[in-house]
């Protein structure tokens, strides 16, 4: 099921990344693309001129005015991001028709050639994915430099790093692991005559380099989720809000590192009590010894054992007699 899942994937990944665009665009112009056209005009000076061969959708021509120059700018992101839409799970599909097929990439056909998956057709649909990556990355990065003080109340670089983290970087990691495993199955491969342990490798590679990527994007994915929740707030869109440098994680770390300091200050408040009490202790203890060395020490010497006893046996008979 995995290579079906593959392909939902693609599609819903390549439309996510058109709609953040068209979400950007609703929210500079209130949904009106005209206004967005018309801010882009305030910074008609520092606004690129759009790709020669996208000349035939221009019109009119962006050398025209500022607003022409505007629009075609918009239009070019618009188009940059649009492809990616198609390409995306047109790439996906052929990937899993080769898949299918037979065509990991390389040692299939007893090719024992180090770089033979760098020129099979599974690469070259990955080359294909790739370039339509940097063209839809290039086209929202243009948007972004474009407007990003007229969005600056609602974080774009933010958004724009956690929705490009979760699609393009994740693409460009899978794409490093499936190279460098195949780079080191072809050099094992190089090492073995054997045309069925070749496959096997082969298969196995794929599955691993495959395994590896679902595995860390499982774990990004926690990351990635705690980001979107930050910067992708529901109060930005109430009445009187004002743009914040960053929303904090509710998960309470700021009250469990409280209630922490507070068991602690409470123990060396009640350490602080106990050695207090026994030095209190220890004091008295001291003063009784002190009290009792000092009686003793003041008593007249004439005071005999035997004139005590004498004073004692006088009052029983004084008590006897009454």
């Amino acid at each position: 099921g995995e290579p079906y899942l593959a392909i939902v994937k693609d599609f819903y990944e390549s439309y996510v990344i058109y709609q953040f665009l068209s979400f950007l665009i609703a929210v500079l112009g209130r949904g009106d693309r005209n206004a967005v056209v018309m801010k882009l005009v305030r910074h008609a000076g520092h606004l690129k001129p759009p790709y020669k061969c996208l000349n035939c959708l221009f019109h009119p021509p962006p050398q025209e005015s500022d607003e022409a120059l505007a629009n075609a700018v918009l239009l070019e992101c618009q188009v940059l991001a649009m492809q990616f839409v198609f390409f995306r799970p047109a790439t996906a599909i052929l990937r899993f028709i080769l898949e299918a097929g037979g065509s990991s990439g390389g040692g299939d056909n007893g090719d024992d050639n180090q770089w033979a998956y760098f020129y099979s057709p599974q690469f070259f649909v990955i080359m294909v994915q790739n370039v339509s990556v940097f063209l839809a990355f290039g086209g929202l990065l243009k948007f972004y430099h474009a407007v990003r003080d007229d969005l600056s109340w609602c974080q774009p670089f933010a958004k724009f790093l956690t929705i490009k983290g979760v699609v393009f970087m994740t693409f460009w990691q899978g794409l490093v692991i499936n190279v460098i495993f195949h780079a080191n199955e072809n050099n094992a491969d190089n090492e073995s005559d054997d045309d069925a342990t070749m496959s096997d490798s082969t298969s196995s590679t794929f599955t691993s380099a495959s395994s590896i990527q679902n595995i860390l994007i499982c774990m990004e994915m926690l990351f990635f989720s705690v980001a979107h929740w930050c910067v992708f707030p529901a109060e930005e869109w109430e009445d009187g809000y004002k743009a914040r440098v960053m929303s904090s994680p509710g998960f309470g770390f700021q009250d469990f590192a409280s209630d922490v300091n507070l068991i602690i200050d409470s123990g060396k408040r009640s350490m602080q009590a106990s050695r207090e009490e026994k030095l209190r202790k220890s004091d008295d203890c001291a003063t009784v010894d002190d009290f009792d060395g000092a009686t003793q020490a003041t008593a007249p010497s004439y005071l005999s054992t035997s004139v005590i006893n004498g004073v004692e046996d006088e009052l029983d008979v004084n008590e006897s007699f009454v």
